[in-house]
């Protein structure tokens, strides 16, 4: 899920058209910097991965 909003969604549907530009802030693009963007993606999968091992925990717990 990460993966697809990393690649597909910000990637291509934010980065590369025009339906996120908004009027009057040109000059301060990009919105997020490269860093922060990849910062959010790790964060993200990682947070991931530890959800769903506790969720993985929980569930072999109660069966």
């Amino acid at each position: 899920m990460n993966l697809i909003d990393r690649l597909l969604i910000d990637e291509y549907w934010v980065g590369h058209t025009n339906a996120w530009i908004i009027p009057g802030t040109e000059d301060l693009r990009p919105y997020i910097t490269a860093k922060d963007k990849r910062q959010k993606w790790i964060m993200g999968t990682v947070g991931m991965a530890v959800l769903s091992a506790a969720l993985a925990g929980i569930m072999a717990l109660i069966l």
